[in-house]
This record gives structure tokens, C-alpha cells and sequence, in this order.
């Protein structure tokens, strides 16, 4: 049972997950229904033995994170508070409604911070949850993703072929590329690079098991092919980090399949640091195109905004460092510290880099508990690699090509603000860790 409602989870955080802070009502569903999936799961008498089975890397990395909203939602006396970096403009505007001698919590903006904190809780549902599972029902989500792909490739061409008022589009962002259930292009494209190795570890299951011929031609086709569709999907976003990390799932889609190629490693990883070259000749050829010529101007950077934001960014996190902001505050510090001679008609909505709007908002302890997370996973990671009893090897290498992906597109974008990406990172975290007490599976690969 416990299998069927993280499957459920991730296929809803997929599919309603997607639109981000323009779109509140579908992420206050799914936070609703995260919740409830997670009482079933804790109330089921079958999966009440699974509650103790949950590994402690992942209780680890469940209490950082929640710790960080949690501890800045605390009241701090007058003197406490106002004594933190960056916190005039605050004390001055208290002082004007008499205000200024209150408690007040680390957080700028509580409300803010509150919903930061509840947008955690389906991620951190499917890390639990994830982590518990035994090989059929991992196997299970990898299937969920591999669908929701497809479903988003056919909804990504009809937003193509439907014009820009095409009911296709889901969201606001009406211009012709391909989304899918994802609120814009970058989000789109790290969901078809996460979901493109789950073609090739389908298509090996399918052999193992018998249900396709063992053949050379058919193996390499049906993974070649299917691997080819999600590439181009993920050009078809437009996204350019997203064309560059290409060779990222590439690589690990033909790792999966390596035992039918005919090359040996060092050439398929010569061919991989090609791709970007050749999907950039590629559009160059397609300029006829008027949406493949859409993608190729996408990589004039004369116009890019993103290293003045990020200079502007810094400037928030050397202001309120070491305390931050609050989670959640983001923009509205970013506002109050932004250059005029930067000010844009529009209001940024993020900082184009995780670990950048992380040190804004969290601070000191939020670069710690990045790292101490980020070590916990590299570590369950070697040692599932590392020990074939584990895990499955081809759900391991799923699961950290999605989340190199991420950690990757976090330097120029904000994946994991999105609570579908959150999630599924979540998932792929949850696929490096084995169950507490768990005998060892015999897997073979």
C-alpha cells in the first residue's frame, strides 16, 4: 500500500506542482493532499512497520530542513532582534506605529516564512515515504515519471501546434514552447532531463524479465528512441541550461544500456561532450523553423539579466548575513536593497540561483544544512553504488542523474522552488537510501 501512495504523491505533485507562487491554489491542493497521503500511510496497519524503517539520513535531512523556517518563526526580545545585520529599515518602519519595542522573529515577513515552511511538507512526505520502499515499488515511481513524461511531451505538442491561446497551456506563460504541467520553460526542461533515463531503465526491466527479446536492434531502439523524443522535448523548451546539461541523463541512459552498444565507455563519453555542439548545429540548420530559430536566438546573451540579479543578491545576503531574511523573503529584501540604476518594469521573482536566495533567506545556517545534506546524500549514494545488495544500480544512477540535473540548473535558475521539481528530488534522494532493518533485496543487474 505504502508503494501505491507515494506513487499517487509524486504523480500528483507532478501534475499539480508545477506552477509555483502565480499559481497558489494548486500548490495549497497539493500540500492538503500530502498531508492526507501521509496520515494514510502512517494510520495503514499494513505500512505502520514502515514508520520504523525509515532511514536516519532521511530524518536527518527532514529536521534541517524544517528547522530553518521553524527556528526564524520564534519570537526574539527587542533587543535580540533588533541587534541582527540589516534590520534598520525594519526598526524605522516598527517605530512609526509604535511598534519598535515588540518581539519580532528572525523572519522579515512571518506569513511569508509560514508558507514557506508549508510548501516543505510534500517534498519531505516523498523523501519519507521514498526511502521505505523496497525495490517493486521503486521501480513503481520510476514508472510514474516515465508516464507523466510521455503525457507531457503530447501536452507540450499541443501547446506547440495550438498557438498561444491554445487551452494546452496551463499556466500564464503563453509563449510557443513546450511546458508541459510546468509553469515555465526551465522547469520543463529539468522535469523531460530527469524522466529521459527512466526510457532505458524501462526497457532493461522489460528485458530482464522477458517480456521483449534480448536483441541488440530492438533494445538499442526502443531506448535510442525514446531517449531522442525527451532530448528533443527538452530542446523544444528552449531552455538553454537545459540543452547544455543534456549529456547529464544521456550518459546515464546509455550506461543503462551498455551491454548492447558496441562502443566502448570512452567513446560514448566523447560523443556525450558533443551533444550540445550538435544540437546547436542542429538549430542552426532548422532556422527555416520558426520554433527551432526561437530556441537557437534564445542564446544571445547580449540582453541577460541574471548576473546584475545576482550581483544585486549578493549585496542582500552580505546585509542581513549571518541570520538572512527569512525563507520566503526573498523578493521583497531584494526590492528594498535593488540599484536604481537596475530597476527593471518587473518584479524579479527569484534569484536565478538556489544557493545564492538560500544564503539571502536562511543565512549562516542555511549553507550549513545545505552542505550536511548535500554530504548525507553524496554519502548514501557511494555507498548504494557501491554495494550492489543495496540497491538497484539502475535506480541509483536515475536517481543521482536527477539529482546532478538539479544541483546543476540550481546555479543559474531555482528548481527546487518548484514543488513538483522538489518533489521529485525528493523521490530521487529517497531512492538512494535503504530502509532501516531492511534484509537485502538480491538484486540483480
Amino acid at each position: 500500500m505504502s508503494g501505491w501512495l507515494a506513487a499517487a504523491l509524486l504523480g500528483l505533485a507532478l501534475a499539480l506542482g508545477g506552477g509555483g507562487s502565480p499559481a497558489p491554489v494548486p500548490e495549497l491542493a497539493l500540500e492538503l493532499l500530502a498531508v492526507l497521503i501521509l496520515l494514510a500511510w502512517l494510520m495503514a496497519p499494513a505500512t505502520r512497520e514502515q514508520w520504523r524503517m525509515v532511514p536516519r539520513p532521511a530524518w536527518l535531512i527532514g529536521a534541517l530542513t524544517l528547522s530553518l523556517p521553524l527556528l526564524q518563526l520564534v519570537p526574539l526580545p527587542p533587543a535580540l532582534w533588533q541587534a541582527l545585520p540589516g534590520r534598520g529599515l525594519q526598526r524605522e518602519a516598527l517605530a512609526l506605529v509604535d511598534l519598535e519595542h515588540s518581539w519580532r522573529p528572525v523572519s522579515l515577513a512571518p506569513q511569508r516564512t509560514l508558507a514557506a515552511l508549508l510548501s516543505l511538507l510534500p517534498p519531505l512526505a516523498m523523501l519519507t515515504m521514498t526511502a521505505t520502499l523496497d525495490r517493486a515499488a521503486r521501480l513503481r515511481l520510476v514508472m510514474v515519471v516515465l508516464a507523466i513524461g510521455v503525457i507531457s511531451l503530447l501536452l507540450g505538442a499541443l501547446q506547440l501546434t495550438g498557438g498561444e491561446r491554445s487551452w494546452a497551456h496551463l499556466y500564464d506563460d503563453l509563449q510557443p514552447v513546450l511546458t508541459g504541467f510546468q509553469a515555465n520553460r526551465n522547469s520543463a526542461a529539468d522535469f523531460l532531463l530527469i524522466a529521459l533515463p527512466t526510457v532505458p531503465l524501462v526497457v532493461r526491466l522489460l528485458v530482464e524479465r522477458r517480456l521483449i527479446p534480448d536483441s541488440r536492434m530492438l533494445v538499442l531502439g526502443l531506448a535510442g528512441g525514446g531517449m531522442a523524443v525527451f532530448a528533443l522535448g527538452t530542446i523544444l523548451t528552449s531552455s538553454r541550461t537545459g540543452i547544455v546539461l543534456l549529456p547529464v541523463p544521456l550518459a546515464a541512459g546509455l550506461w543503462l544500456v551498455r551491454g548492447w552498444l558496441p562502443l566502448r565507455p570512452r567513446h560514448i563519453l566523447a560523443a556525450l561532450a558533443l551533444v550540445p555542439v550538435a544540437a546547436g548545429l542542429g538549430l542552426l540548420a532548422a532556422r527555416s523553423n520558426p520554433i527551432l530559430a526561437a530556441v537557437l536566438d534564445r542564446f544571445d546573451f547580449s540582453h541577460e539579466l541574471r548576473p546584475q540579479l545576482w550581483r544585486d543578491a549578493a549585496f542582500v545576503v552580505r546585509q542581513h548575513f549571518p541570520a538572512g531574511v527569512g525563507m520566503g523573503n526573498f523578493v521583497p529584501a531584494l526590492l528594498a536593497d535593488e540599484r536604481l540604476e537596475v530597476v527593471r518594469p518587473f518584479l524579479p521573482n527569484r534569484a536565478q540561483n538556489d544557493y545564492l536566495e538560500l544564503a539571502a533567506e536562511a543565512g549562516l545556517a542555511g549553507i550549513a544544512a545545505l552542505t550536511a545534506a548535500g554530504w548525507l546524500v553524496l554519502r548514501e549514494a557511494r555507498r548504494a553504488w557501491r554495494d550492489p545488495a543495496r540497491s538497484s544500480a539502475g535506480l541509483v544512477l536515475f536517481a543521482g542523474a536527477g539529482l546532478a540535473v538539479m544541483a546543476l540548473h540550481s546555479l543559474v535558475d531555482y528548481p527546487f522552488r518548484s514543488i513538483s521539481l522538489a518533489c521529485l528530488g525528493a523521490a530521487c534522494a529517497g531512492l538512494l537510501m535503504t530502509p532501516r532493518g531492511a534484509p537485502d533485496p538480491g538484486v540483480v543487474e
